[in-house]
């Protein structure tokens, strides 16, 4: 699997010497699907969702 997770984006900002503070979750409407999408996911019964993260950093004191 290729997929990057928010943990994935969070180990690199504190890598780089970054701390995050807050981290929202911000759900998007389901009108982003596409049809044959949709159709596929109601076919092996799984649930879509669909949402951006907002992430909140600050400096890290050196």
């Amino acid at each position: 699997m290729n997929s990057i997770l928010i943990n994935d984006y969070l180990w690199i900002l504190n890598q780089s010497g970054w701390q995050e503070t807050h981290i929202f979750q911000a759900p998007l409407s389901s009108e982003r699907f596409k049809a044959n999408v949709v159709s596929a996911m109601q076919k092996k019964k799984i649930i879509g969702v669909t949402s951006r993260y907002v992430i909140i950093s600050k400096k890290k004191k050196v």
